[in-house]
């Protein structure tokens, strides 16, 4: 009985091992669905003047251009699109207030698909600057965090992506703090990255990120690297 329950083990932490592998990019990247939508839900009741209305509905329009019709277009014509969308983007990156924030949204989105990291940093931080006390902010810390860590900067989003999972209303939380988990194991501090992912299955006991970290801490164990 013991062997089988070990042998259920190891096939279950291969499995997951494969799946994080075939699926790094989903694991690490917030999908622009979901930024797209998150935009969406700001109230319109924020915008306290006919200017920003104006700054908004251009901010929309840009980004209506750069994604219309793109699944059809050919590598070279998205690059176009997205090099004239961060020009126009440029009057409204350093605006205050709802419409600062979606730009520079909107610019660290551009960049990131450009593989530009550093400048989707950057347009992190001003998001976060701009909007401390919205829902954007957990979200520009999350999204700094998958930036540093396509540049190897893993201890720094570690800690970016524990800062994002603190956040109480953050919708992203449950999967920041797998996250910081999963960078704590690949930097090889086990005992931490095993608590972490505790913490997942115990503060979202329903969520499939809760899953994948219990399945994490089995597969520690079986492999000796956590108690």
């Amino acid at each position: 009985f013991i062997m089988a329950e070990t042998e259920v083990k190891k096939s279950a932490g291969t499995k997951l091992n494969a799946f994080l592998e075939k699926n790094r990019k989903a694991v690490l990247v917030s999908f622009l669905v979901i930024i797209i939508a998150l935009i969406a839900f700001i109230s319109i009741s924020v915008i306290s003047s006919k200017n920003a209305e104006k700054d908004i509905a251009r901010i929309d329009e840009i980004s209506f251009s750069m994604t219309n019709n793109s699944a059809t277009l050919e590598q070279t014509e998205l690059d176009t699109r997205a090099s004239t969308a961060l020009e126009a983007l440029k009057p409204f990156l350093k605006k205050n207030g709802i419409a600062g924030v979606r730009a520079n949204m909107l610019a660290a989105e551009i960049a990131f698909l450009q593989k530009d990291y550093e400048s989707a940093i950057n347009y992190w931080d001003a998001t976060f600057a701009k909007g401390k006390k919205v829902y954007t902010a957990p979200l520009a810390l999350y999204n700094k965090a998958v930036c540093l860590e396509q540049l190897g900067k893993t201890e720094d989003a570690a800690k970016l992506y524990k800062d994002a999972a603190e956040y109480e209303d953050f919708v992203l939380a449950s999967h920041a703090l797998f996250n910081y988990a999963r960078v704590l194991e690949t930097l090889g501090n086990y005992t931490e990255a095993v608590a972490a992912y505790k913490e997942v299955s115990d503060k979202y006991p329903s969520d499939k990120w809760a899953n994948l970290a219990k399945t994490r801490v089995i597969a520690l164990q079986v492999e000796n690297k956590a108690e």
